[in-house]
């Protein structure tokens, strides 16, 4: 699906880096970097947020 046509969701407020280039956001969910670029001073990002890997 194109990123433009994605819904926005909110986000945790902060984030940290884990093992295996994931983020951890202040809410405990895991996320990775689908895409992202910068160009003329803004940027522009897709997250996947991934499945919590204690409930597996």
């Amino acid at each position: 699906m194109c990123p433009s046509l994605l819904a926005p969701c909110p986000l945790p407020s902060m984030w940290q880096l884990y093992p295996g280039r994931r983020y951890r956001g202040s809410d405990s969910s895991f996320w990775r970097i689908v895409y992202h670029i910068e160009f003329s001073g803004k940027e522009d990002m897709l997250l996947e947020q991934l499945p919590d890997p204690e409930g597996e």
